[in-house]
């Protein structure tokens, strides 16, 4: 089962956040072992806390017209990894 949806606020963008360390069964410090950071950070961008960063990120998206998309697909059990480096473009 694939879930699929557009984001387009900092809070949208946690709640995908969310069920995506939910469907891998990771609980948020087990997550920011992983990454080598805490839990009160996973626990922030989950919330959708806006940090400037995000806040300017989708207010350029705004303005130019860009969405973002994102997906979660829980037929991967596949150790963290970043996809991003494999696509063109």
């Amino acid at each position: 089962m694939t879930a699929r949806g557009e984001v387009k606020s900092a809070e949208a963008l946690g709640r995908m956040l969310q069920q995506g360390r939910l469907v891998s069964g990771l609980t948020q410090r087990e997550l920011a072992d992983r990454l080598e950071t805490d839990q009160k950070y996973i626990w922030g961008l989950e919330s959708g806390k806006n940090t400037i960063i995000l806040e300017r990120i989708f207010a350029i998206m705004r303005e130019t017209g860009v969405r973002m998309y994102m997906e979660i697909d829980n037929s991967l059990n596949e150790p963290l990894h970043d996809n991003a480096e494999n696509t063109n473009g």
